[in-house]
């Protein structure tokens, strides 16, 4: 085999293996997107249909402080869940198509608006939660955790080798 040949092999080989990586980079972040689209839907059809009010009253206080809650304070909290679910549903969609449209074609920018939007969302995430005891923590990392591996793999796969 020529010196040429097996370059071109070793080419071949590389552009596979970049394309299984952010194939599964584009895999786990659709799973990130399609989990917060989910939690957030369950959430926001307890809320909006009143089967019950913001699941994070439980999560932070005890029946018996609830009780004791001003009805406005429990109507507040049920706003602000509505609000953040229903953005977090937003998110979830357009990041989808985002990743399956553009991210798993090997497309930058998606990327980088990936890599800033969720971001965002996810370090916020933390800093939300942590004055309530991190109520949410389990949420926050398995959702954190499918970011990192998505947009660690799909980055690894389309800028390795780049010199710029």
């Amino acid at each position: 085999m020529t010196n040429n040949t097996s370059r071109i092999l070793g080419a071949a080989f590389l552009h596979k293996e970049k394309a299984k990586m952010l194939k599964a980079g584009s895999r786990f972040l659709s799973l990130w997107s399609g989990l917060n689209f989910l939690i957030s839907s369950l959430i926001l059809t307890i809320v909006v249909f009143h089967i019950g009010n913001s699941p994070l009253l439980v999560m932070v206080f005890e029946k018996s402080e609830i009780a004791r809650l001003d009805a406005r304070v429990i109507s507040a909290l049920n706003c602000l869940t509505i609000l953040y679910n229903s953005y977090a549903i937003a998110l979830s969609v357009l990041a989808w198509f985002v990743i399956r449209l553009s991210l798993s074609k090997g497309q930058k920018w998606a990327f980088w608006a990936l890599l800033i939007t969720i971001g965002f969302v996810e370090i916020f995430a933390f800093i939300a939660s942590a004055p309530i005891g991190n109520a949410r923590w389990q949420v926050n990392i398995i959702l954190s955790a499918l970011y990192v591996l998505g947009i660690g793999l799909s980055g690894y796969s389309l800028f390795k080798g780049d010199k710029k």
